[in-house]
């Protein structure tokens, strides 16, 4: 299992008036839990390449690892970074902004064996190990002649070309390896001998990466620059336990012990019968075989499924909601993904995105609990631990829906044309709503959900 063991960055304005990069995570709210980190490196007339490289930069985060490890291809992430720029025409478009808007792309994917980069413009990868680089984006030049040309180094331009990103599986990972994403005002300004002493610096003595790199960009970058640095940790992957395998095999071993003493039996009659048995005895030993078969086939289905443990933490877009959380939370049906609003861009301050600020003391207003809808008397009701939960908003939003005492999370998301419905079985929950146009926007519900009577439904409807 492939994890991020430390994570350093940088997103500096340097001396320009706007921070036309961008990067994802947000800076400063990257976790070790995190698969996707992005670098986009915009321009445009009137430093309108913020717009491009944060529109272009969260639609890529929201929408790759809605697919698995096998169905990834660069093929598919061109179809991404192509739906993204159409959604960079239309803002530009709608807010009549010129149409040289432009962003560099590099990525970063850790799944649980190896890693994918893809990058699209002259904004760099590094891959390192032991203070040496084994591989720069920049000595690996296009490999599709359509890409040989000027607009491939600039990136992705708001007009109708084609997209061909360039894509690379890392095969050979290591504990220790590190992964640097950077803007070009970085790259081109601390060279890769400066690059290759920090890290085996760090390596030695555990020093400020991402205050060292900063250092040195300052000094010689009169504009923007980022960057991501992941320093990777390899372990081993779970594989399924196989005790409920064994249990079968064992229960199977058994049932032939008693059946072939009975076919033994069965063998020694006929053959003192001269191969006459009679059709009563035949009878009776085949009742007793199928009695044994029963006993046994009942015990292995009453003694509980086989339990298989996956690594994935994400389920993919293609898995039904219904199986990612059985035992506590219930969807009405699979949900379709929420693309990202053409208006959800807004121009950046010179500061970093606030960090969302989440207001636990929200309760669901008194005009939105109807209680019990089912008027039969409580003696005719059917006893089940369950709540009916219907869920409506103003706003397009994505939900993080946790059952606390199992520790269990699914992530939905809800539109304002939705009318979903969700089962809630007994125990305590947290519904968290984080406004997909601007993720500074969230709300919290919090619900304990007693053993109740069928038809018991609640009504939550989400504001910001």
């Amino acid at each position: 299992m492939i994890n991020p063991e430390n994570i350093y960055y940088l997103f500096e304005r340097g001396h320009k008036i706007k921070q036309e990069d961008y990067i994802w995570p947000i800076p400063g709210k990257a976790t070790v839990n995190d698969r996707v980190f992005i670098v986009c490196d915009g321009s445009g007339s009137f430093e309108n390449g913020e717009i491009a490289s944060k529109l272009i930069c969260q639609f890529m985060a929201a929408n790759v690892l809605k697919f698995r490890e096998q169905k990834m291809s660069g093929e598919l992430i061109d179809r991404f970074l192509m739906e993204a720029r159409d959604e960079l025409i239309a803002y530009a478009r709608k807010h009549r902004l010129d149409t040289d808007l432009a962003t560099t792309f590099s990525m970063l994917i850790l799944y649980d064996q190896r890693a994918l980069i893809s990058w699209y413009g002259d904004s760099p990868i590094y891959h390192m190990r032991g203070g040496e680089i084994l591989l720069s984006t920049e000595d690996m030049p296009p490999v599709s002649e359509p890409k040989q040309n000027k607009a491939f180094a600039r990136g992705i331009i708001a007009d109708n070309s084609p997209i061909y990103a360039e894509t690379k599986w890392i095969e050979d990972l290591q504990a220790g390896d590190y992964f640097l994403l950077c803007s070009k005002g970085l790259s081109e300004n601390v060279p890769d001998d400066d690059i290759k002493s920090l890290v085996s610096q760090n390596d030695k003595a555990d020093i400020d990466l991402a205050r060292s790199f900063k250092q040195l960009a300052f000094e010689r970058t009169p504009g923007n620059y980022s960057m991501y640095l992941i320093k990777v940790n390899v372990g081993t992957q779970k594989k399924v336990k196989k005790d409920g395998l064994t249990a079968i095999g064992k229960q199977t071993n058994a049932i032939r012990k008693h059946i072939n003493p009975i076919r033994e039996q069965i063998i020694a009659i006929r053959e003192k019968s001269n191969g006459n048995l009679t059709p009563i005895l035949i009878l009776a030993m085949t009742v007793v075989g199928m009695i044994i078969l029963f006993i046994y086939f009942r015990n292995a289905r009453t003694s509980g499924p086989i339990p298989v443990y996956t690594n994935q933490t994400n389920p993919p877009a293609d898995v039904l909601r219904e199986d990612s959380v059985p035992s506590a939370i219930v969807m009405s049906a699979h949900r379709k993904p929420i693309l990202p609003a053409t208006d959800s861009v807004q121009n950046n301050s010179e500061d970093p995105p606030a960090a969302p600020q989440i207001d636990n003391s929200t309760a669901i207003p008194d005009e939105e609990k109807p209680g019990q809808t089912d008027r039969t008397p409580m003696d005719q009701r059917k006893r089940v631990a369950q709540l009916m939960l219907k869920l409506t908003t103003d706003e397009t939003c994505k939900l993080k829906i946790t059952n606390i005492g199992l520790d269990q999370v699914i992530d939905w998301d809800l539109s304002r044309d939705d009318d979903g419905t969700l089962y809630l079985k007994a125990g305590k929950y947290s519904i968290v709503a984080t406004s997909v146009i601007s993720s500074s926007k969230t709300k919290t519900y919090d619900f304990d959900v007693k053993p109740g009577y069928a038809h018991t439904r609640q009504n939550l409807h989400i504001r910001f």
